[in-house]
């Protein structure tokens, strides 16, 4: 098998984003919860699965999900600050690294792995200097704390080439906004993994959820 066979390249990431628009970005207390609450998602139709470091046994999640779902979605490791978490993601099988923040070193680091990173930014400053370093996509973390909506609109209208994953405080009430906005896809965190359906174990809740909310994107 060829490296072509084995790993994502960025167009690949950009078509299945733009076609999808969503990512879940799972995170909970356990691994086992983290498992049945993304898959959960999947069943409910999100593609696109970002797996937050910060869960005990994230890399386990990672893995299992490739290998039970692999031909259904798209799976990733997110919160990742540094080249350790970085090389354990990758050998678990994410196929795409994303990153709170924007690190030069890091994203070598993906360049060389051969797996698309995703990097964070927040000012016009940094969502400029981003998105110079040739990534396929650039979350905007947290939106919600400047502005929301509107002030994506602001950075789109003078920054408009970028592909902006936009994330934190993304929910029913405003995805519409953000892709009125200018975002090229959203990630949706705790407003589809709710702290309580976590707790209740209510994954048939994630689901139907995860339904609404691809409807809203303009996915089904």
């Amino acid at each position: 098998m060829t490296n072509d066979n084995l790993f994502m390249k960025d167009a690949e990431l950009v078509n299945l984003v733009s076609v999808n628009r969503v990512f879940g970005v799972v995170r909970a207390k356990s691994a086992e919860s983290a498992l049945r609450a993304a898959e959960a998602a999947i069943v409910g139709g999100i593609k696109l699965i970002e797996v937050t470091l910060g869960t005990p046994g994230g890399f386990r999640v990672v893995s299992d999900l490739r290998h039970r779902y692999g031909d259904r979605a798209t799976v990733g490791a997110g919160s990742v600050t540094n080249h350790d978490q970085m090389d354990r993601a990758i050998k678990c099988g994410a196929q795409f690294i994303s990153m709170p923040h924007t690190s030069a070193a890091l994203v070598d680091a993906c360049r060389r792995a051969l797996v698309p990173p995703i990097i964070g930014a927040l000012t016009p400053t940094e969502l400029a200097t981003a998105w110079s370093m040739g990534v396929p996509l650039v979350t905007l973390f947290p939106a919600s704390l400047l502005g929301g909506p509107e002030y994506v609109a602001a950075l789109t209208s003078r920054i408009n080439d970028v592909r902006l994953v936009v994330s934190g405080g993304v929910g029913s009430e405003n995805i519409v906004d953000y892709f009125s906005a200018g975002a090229f896809a959203i990630a949706v965190g705790g407003r589809l993994f709710t702290g309580g359906d976590l707790k209740n174990e209510n994954y048939a809740a994630i689901a139907e959820r995860a339904r609404g909310i691809i409807r809203l994107a303009g996915v089904a």
